[in-house]
């Protein structure tokens, strides 16, 4: 199975879990709240890996796209293998070979898109895009929907460090 091919398997479980957590709805059966902080969300559920835990926040801002759209979600997800991981999940499907942009202060990172899913291009870009955010006030993401116009969506980062430190106790991240 391609690298692609498994960041999309995770994604489309994790997109559900936001989409219902954000929307109030039922996620799955286990998904624990470790807590709000501010704009983020952080929680946790067990997957036969083991735990998961990520940290989430929508967009507070959106322009482009469809009329009435929902926003563009950012994630950063801890599992038994893999750390820190940064995603982006929206409302919609990218453009297929399409690169979605996120932007925090000056800085600037590509991501790949594959459905409704977008990760760092670069290998370990993901470490330097949340010490990044660790510092920054809010993220803004250029996408390409597949229909559509193009979209502009702001993340805000209050809360983003309280919520990042929850999962990394909850699931024994690193940094």
């Amino acid at each position: 199975m391609g690298l692609a091919t498994m960041h999309s398997l995770r994604t489309t479980l994790l997109a559900s879990l936001l989409l219902a957590a954000a929307t109030a709805t039922a996620g799955a059966a286990d998904t624990k709240s470790l807590g709000d902080f501010g704009a983020w969300r952080a929680y946790s559920y067990t997957e036969k890996d083991g735990k998961v835990c990520y940290a989430t926040a929508a967009a507070d801002s959106t322009t482009g796209g469809a009329k009435g759209r929902r926003p563009t979600y950012l994630a950063v997800t801890n599992r038994p293998k893999s750390h820190n991981e940064v995603s982006l999940i929206g409302a919609y499907d990218f453009k297929p070979d399409s690169d979605a942009e996120i932007q925090v202060g000056a800085q600037k990172y590509a991501f790949f898109t594959k459905g409704d899913s977008a990760w760092t291009k670069q290998v370990g870009a993901d470490k330097s895009v949340i010490a990044a955010m660790v510092k920054g006030r809010d993220v803004v993401v250029h996408a390409t929907p597949a229909k559509g116009k193009p979209v502009t969506d702001t993340i805000p980062l209050n809360g983003f460090t309280k919520a990042l430190a929850a999962i990394d106790k909850a699931c024994g991240g690193k940094r």
